[in-house]
């Protein structure tokens, strides 16, 4: 069997994971965010036992999403109907920001003179406009003139018949060998042009930016192969990777939630709240069994493609805190980073949240990567110490006040992402991971109500595992727009097991698994709800539609759209082995820098005996605070962090 290796590339480290029969083995190192390949490659080079051994690569970037982020985008042209040219600038009547008096709007990566006009036109069902070889021509030219380094092309009702969009789509690709082009039916087919352009748009974006990415990986890499993490999970085949980038736009926060997914079927827990901090911001997702959800905004612009529910805010180790101009107290969204990196890296000398945990004691000079990573505790406390007399505390109030602040952000987070799903929290475990992540699930568990956390194994480097334990996918999706009735579900039923039959011979196993969903809404709304497409479909949307949005309606019901996707099972999560029951975990105190004593245990050391705080647990690549009034326990599948209360 091909050892399977996954990589997840983070703003302040490339984390690896080696998956074998033997074992999980994991590395961490540094990012370097001038070029991330530079990273990936020495992380592969770490693990391999030599250096043509054969490797499966499952990569999770964010190089398309920071590309995107940045505005280091292709130059890209933009072919739609005669006169629909600013429909992408015109967007949707919304204002995102109720009282902006000047509300600022997302500007289109593709300016108005990148935009190319065609002279045809189709309705829902029938010709308008033919679009003729001499228009096609003419459209092929005035692209050529552009120099474009990227094409969209998004026509009017292309996803009822895409006939024209291929046409202009193949007139472009000999005339322009090399240059990547997006066609916005066959990326998203499903009605709503804004969302379907914009996303043909990034799509088309970012190919030339995640082709060169690949390419430098592909040249490095030698013996193996390179695949990436679909945003809506599971592993995407290479020419659909290479067509279609976005779909992998989320790789990297969908291989946490991946895992978090496999450790709550091996729990048994039917949901629970997925949180990963690391150096640079904080995600967390409301992870169960409904599958991935119809889209997400970036920088402002849609994009519709399926994805994991991640909510993202900017709060990591390395946030940094500062005083606002009118004196209060601020952490992040700015990040130090890989580099300068926290004023404990040496290079710094900003505070960030990495520091106020040095000068708490709940990090040591020797903890970071098991003192590979020396950090000067000295220069974190000078760094604290210069904003507390900014602000008027002691330098120990200032760094509690620094990490209750970045509590309270990744708090409202959380309740973000259950509130808008009609979930209490309070009745859900939390499944923390990344480097800082158990640094900060007891204050979750307090300001929240949740019963307990799981820190997971290999915590640091814990989306990086879920790439490795991730199984084969292919998606298929087709517009409809049919009335629900009983006929007509029958006929749905019909066409998705179709569409189901598409996706599975591209899998091309026998042995994978499947499921038909429905975009269902009633007639005259503009967003629609993802359910499993099955008898009662009717009964099960007016349920859905009132738990989330608190009524039913009495409009009729419509579907728009059926995705089905193939998919092979993923590795099971591994176990990991416990020490003797009987062993008492060992101890040890140490000092903090402001003459605190904190106690200390190693994870490898703790039992299935609870542990009760104030103490520290360290490993590897994580670290976790367990405070007073608060035990912590060692299971197979992670540490469980509760209130002392509700252990007894």
């Amino acid at each position: 069997m091909t050892t399977r290796i996954g990589i997840d590339t983070g703003g302040t480290f490339t984390d690896v994971v080696r998956w074998s029969p033997r074992g999980v083995r994991v590395h961490k190192l540094p990012s370097t965010p001038d070029d991330p390949a530079r990273a990936v490659l020495a992380g592969i080079a770490a693990v391999r036992e030599h250096p043509h051994e054969p490797v499966d690569v499952v990569h999770g970037t964010t190089v398309g999403l920071n590309a995107v982020l940045t505005g280091n985008l292709a130059r890209t042209v933009f072919v739609t109907n005669r006169g629909f040219e600013d429909l992408i600038e015109i967007g949707r009547q919304e204002r995102l920001d109720l009282y902006a008096l000047e509300p600022d709007r997302a500007a289109p990566p593709v300016p108005r003179r990148l935009r190319v006009g065609v002279d045809c036109r189709r309705g829902a069902d029938a010709v308008l406009r033919a679009l003729t070889a001499r228009e096609v021509a003419r459209a092929v030219a005035a692209v050529r003139r552009l120099r474009p380094q990227a094409v969209a092309i998004g026509l009017l009702h292309a996803p009822a018949d895409p006939r024209d969009e291929r046409r202009l789509a193949a007139a472009l690709r000999r005339a322009l060998p090399g240059v990547p082009v997006t066609c916005s039916a066959e990326l998203w087919p499903a009605f709503g042009e804004y969302e379907r352009f914009c996303a043909a748009i990034l799509n088309a974006a970012i190919a030339p930016v995640v082709g060169g990415y690949t390419q430098r990986l592909l040249a490095g890499l030698g013996c193996g192969r390179l695949r990436f993490l679909r945003s809506s999970l599971g592993i995407l085949p290479p020419d659909e990777a290479a067509g279609f980038p976005a779909r992998a736009m989320f790789s990297g926060p969908a291989g946490g939630v991946l895992a978090a997914n496999a450790l709550r079927r091996r729990l048994g827990e039917r949901q629970l709240v997925a949180f990963d901090m690391g150096g640079t911001s904080a995600d967390v997702c409301l992870c169960a069994d409904t599958g991935a959800e119809g889209g997400s905004t970036i920088a402002g612009l849609p994009l519709p493609l399926p994805s994991v529910p991640v909510h993202t805010v900017g709060c990591g180790g390395g946030s940094i805190a500062y005083a606002d101009a009118g004196g209060a107290l601020r952490v992040g969204p700015e990040s130090a980073g890989a580099d300068p990196g926290p004023a404990c890296y040496g290079r710094g000398h900003e505070p960030t949240v990495t520091d106020a945990h040095l000068v708490l004691g709940h990090l040591g000079a020797d903890t970071l990567l098991q003192g590979t990573l020396p950090v000067d505790v000295d220069a974190a406390v000078r760094a604290v110490e210069r904003l507390a007399k900014t602000v008027g505390l002691g330098t120990a109030a200032l760094a509690r006040g620094m990490l209750a602040i970045a509590d309270a952000t990744m708090a409202r987070a959380i309740l973000g992402i259950t509130a808008e799903r009609a979930v209490d929290p309070a009745g859900l475990p939390l499944v923390a991971y990344g480097g800082a992540g158990g640094l900060h699930a007891a204050g979750l568990l307090q300001r929240l109500g949740m019963p307990r956390a799981i820190l997971a194994p290999h915590a640091g480097a814990f989306s990086a595992l879920g790439l490795a334990l991730a199984g084969e996918s292919v998606e298929a999706s087709v517009a409809v727009r049919e009335p629900l009735t009983p006929a007509s579900l029958a006929r749905l039923q019909r066409l998705g097991r179709d569409l189901l039959r598409q996706a599975a011979d591209r899998l091309g196993r026998g042995q994978g698994r499947g499921r038909v969903e429905a975009f269902v809404r009633h007639v005259g709304q503009g967003n629609s709800l993802r359910l499993p497409l099955r008898p009662g479909l009717a009964a099960q949307f007016a349920r859905e539609h009132e738990r989330r949005y608190g009524f039913r309606a009495a409009a009729p019901i419509e579907v728009v759209g059926l995705t089905a996707r193939a998919e092979t099972a993923g590795r099971a999560f591994p176990a990991v082995p416990l020490p003797a029951a009987r062993a008492r975990p060992p101890r040890r105190e140490r000092r903090g820098p402001l003459g605190d004593r904190v106690a200390v245990v190693q994870r490898q050391e703790l039992g299935p005996r609870p542990l009760d705080g104030p103490l520290v647990v360290e490993e590897a690549t994580a670290t976790t605070l367990v405070p007073m009034g608060f035990s912590v326990q060692a299971t197979a599948y992670g540490l469980v962090l509760q209130p002392r209360r509700a252990a007894d």
